[in-house]
Formats: C-alpha cells, structure tokens, sequence
C-alpha cells in the first residue's frame, strides 16, 4: 500500500513540473500505481476525461509496462534477488496484470505467485481510489441535497464490487473463470476499441512529447523506488 500512494501522490505532484494537464497526470498516476490502462480508463470513465487524454495515457503506461517484461528479469538476476523478493517487485512496479504475468514468467519459479498476490493488492485500491476522487469531484459540482450512492461511487465500481464479493463466496469451476476472464478481456478490448474511434491523432501530437518522457522517468523512478521499499521491508 506504501507503494501505490507514494507512486500516486509522487507522479501526480512531478507530472506539473512536465506541464501536463490536471487530468492527463491523473491518468498516469493512477494507470502508475495500480492497474494500467484499467486504471485509466476507469478514472478516466469517471472523470469523463478526455479520450484524447486517456488514449494517451493507456499508451504511456502500456508501453512503460511492456518494456518491464523485458528490463525486470535480467536486472534482478545480476542483483541475485530471491523469487519471493522478485515477484514482490513484478506485482509492484509493473502495471497490466497480463504484463505482470509475463514479466514473472520469465523469471520462473515461485515469482509468478508472489507477482499475482503482490498485483492483486494493489488492485484491489482501485475502487477506493474512485471513491476518493468522484467525492472530491461531488464537492464542488453537485449540492447535498442531491447526493445518492451513485453520485460517489459509479454503477461499474458497484458492479465490480459486487462482482468480487460473489467471486469469493461462491466457488466457480476452473473452466468457469476462464471463460469469465476472457469476457472480461474481451468487454476491455471492446471498451479501448470504442474510445479509439474518437481520437484524432491530431490532437493527441498537440499534447507533445512531455508526457512521454515524464512516463519514462517516472518508469525508471518508481521501478526503482518500489525494489527499495521491498528490499527494506
């Protein structure tokens, strides 16, 4: 948990000095330290921030998440880091499940269960993470006398939960879940797909290059930053 606020709070706060926009370093922020381009297009979805925006930052944390899979393996070799402390730092660093998947993978061993337990845990933030926000967001635009449970928390987050809780009461069929999780993945795709199709490429080459080289550093520095935290814990 140190970890995922430290990220949150530590890009959020540099993203300015990059002159990127509130939203846009929301969005990395939040695709940085907890799930992605789930993350993002879940905040995103929430903050109905612009596709321009959220097509961007899924590029950024996509791409920064792809090129774990290949830095992480051979750096915790040459540093001789135990599976148990590798896996922790896969399901810390690395952004997409399916990234953390593959960057525990090639390591081998036990790293994959101690990356899946370490990448849940931070998973499992996202919710209160866009509770906090829809809150903050409610204060300023929506009188009290109007708030209902769905002004704070979106029906999808309400689903999500719902749909976790049903998860760990009932017990489903290895066949089961797999289906599920390609839905899942499918629905995902399907959402991306929809919100390409109104992005003008135009628009996102104005935002310029900045965001791209404050995802890049702030890659390096968290990536680092979280093995310093494992390491010392």
């Amino acid at each position: 948990m140190a970890v995922v606020i430290l990220t949150f709070f530590t890009v959020r706060t540099s993203a300015r000095y990059f002159g990127l926009s509130p939203d846009l370093a929301l969005l990395i922020a939040g695709g940085f330290s907890i799930c992605g381009a789930s993350a993002v297009t879940a905040i995103g979805a929430s903050k109905k921030s612009r596709s321009e925006d959220i097509s961007y930052a899924v590029g950024i944390v996509t791409l920064c998440g792809t090129l774990s899979i290949f830095a992480i393996p051979p750096i915790a070799k040459a540093l001789h880091l135990t599976h148990r402390i590798t896996g922790a730092w896969i399901g810390a660093a690395v952004h997409d499940i399916g990234q953390v998947v593959a960057t525990a993978s090639v390591v081998g061993g036990t790293t994959l269960s101690y990356a899946v337990i370490s990448k849940l845990a931070r998973v499992v933030l996202l919710a209160p993470l866009l509770v906090l926000i829809n809150l903050k967001q409610s204060d300023n635009s929506i009188p009290r006398s109007k708030f209902s449970i769905t002004t704070w928390l979106p029906p999808f987050i309400l689903a999500f939960i719902a749909i976790a809780i049903f998860n760990n009461q009932v017990h489903l069929s290895v066949g089961t879940t797999n289906l599920l999780i390609n839905i899942s993945k499918a629905l995902l795709s399907a959402g991306l797909f929809a919100m390409a199709t109104h992005v003008k490429w135009r628009q996102i080459r104005a935002i310029g290059s900045k965001p791209l080289l404050f995802g890049l550093s702030a890659w390096l520095i968290c990536g680092a930053f979280s093995l310093l935290i494992i390491r010392v814990i």
